[in-house]
């Protein structure tokens, strides 16, 4: 089973945020653009895993004494790996940063990256250096607010059907 742990956006915000970004994706409209249902904060991707109820067991432990929080979209940009993800990242946010590692080490995951909050919206093949920079002053320039309290975390389940992956809800993990 492909996991991932993350933190799903309420309905309204949900709608709020493709409302904000449709023009976008009329100006841009050979990106694949990440359905609205599919909005998410990714906390872990745990990838291909079999013991489910272990991993629910020790998440249920990681957050039982974490507090719930409020996340508030700060700018949106975009990052370079094997394509271009073009993401709506968050300001800052302490609470939010010590679930992260509180979930890492309990899951005894010790790693180097720093957890930076961000939701995808879009990716696209790697364009010319002319176009990237067009595209990121055009992002840099936009203005998207969402803001939302996070009350629960999700452990969900990525499965491949066709080109929009479906995500289902296998747990959730109350924050205090």
């Amino acid at each position: 089973m492909r996991l991932f742990l993350a933190i799903d956006l309420p309905a309204k915000v949900k709608k709020s945020l493709a409302e904000q970004i449709e023009h976008l994706k009329k100006e841009y409209a050979d990106f694949a653009w990440v359905d609205e249902k599919n909005f998410h904060l990714t906390l872990h991707f745990f990838g291909e895993a079999d013991d489910v109820k272990k991993i629910k067991d020790m998440l249920k432990t990681a957050t039982y004494d974490q507090f719930h929080f409020h996340l508030y979209s700060y700018n949106i940009g975009m990052f370079i790996n094997h394509k271009i993800t073009v993401y709506l990242g968050f300001k800052r946010e302490k609470k939010l940063e010590s679930l992260v590692e509180n979930i890492k080490n309990h899951l005894k995951i010790f790693d180097s990256l720093k957890f930076i909050p961000h939701l995808t919206v879009a990716q696209y093949r790697i364009p010319s250096k002319q176009q990237y920079f067009v595209i990121k002053k055009n992002l840099s320039q936009q203005n998207i607010e969402i803001d939302f309290s996070v009350k629960k975390i999700v452990l969900f389940q990525s499965i491949i059907a066709g080109k929009i992956p479906v995500y289902k809800k296998l747990a959730s993990f109350p924050l205090l």
